[in-house]
């Protein structure tokens, strides 16, 4: 069941992209460690496994909404390039 995606001013997603952006440890290196045929894109199971990883403190329910968020062609992954523009990496 698809989550309603929220809008990029919306409070909570502004604190999600906050602690993602924030988070010490090396979510492009967790990323392709996942993505083994070098496609740029991962599954959500896989997503999720990665946002644990970073041990950044979401809840489920958050997790669900970032990867809702950052599956801009709806196709049930998570692209590195959507990914990178919807949190907005510096």
């Amino acid at each position: 069941m698809k989550i309603a995606k929220p809008e990029a001013s919306d409070a909570t997603f502004e604190r999600l992209k906050q602690i993602i952006r924030s988070s010490s440890k090396g979510i492009y290196e967790l990323f392709k460690e996942v993505d083994i045929d070098n496609s740029g894109k991962i599954s959500p199971k896989e997503f999720k496994a990665i946002i644990q990883k970073l041990n950044v403190g979401l809840s489920g329910y958050e997790i669900d909404l970032l990867l809702d968020y950052c599956d801009i062609s709806d196709d049930g992954y998570v692209k590195w390039m959507s990914f990178v523009d919807r949190i907005r990496f510096k």
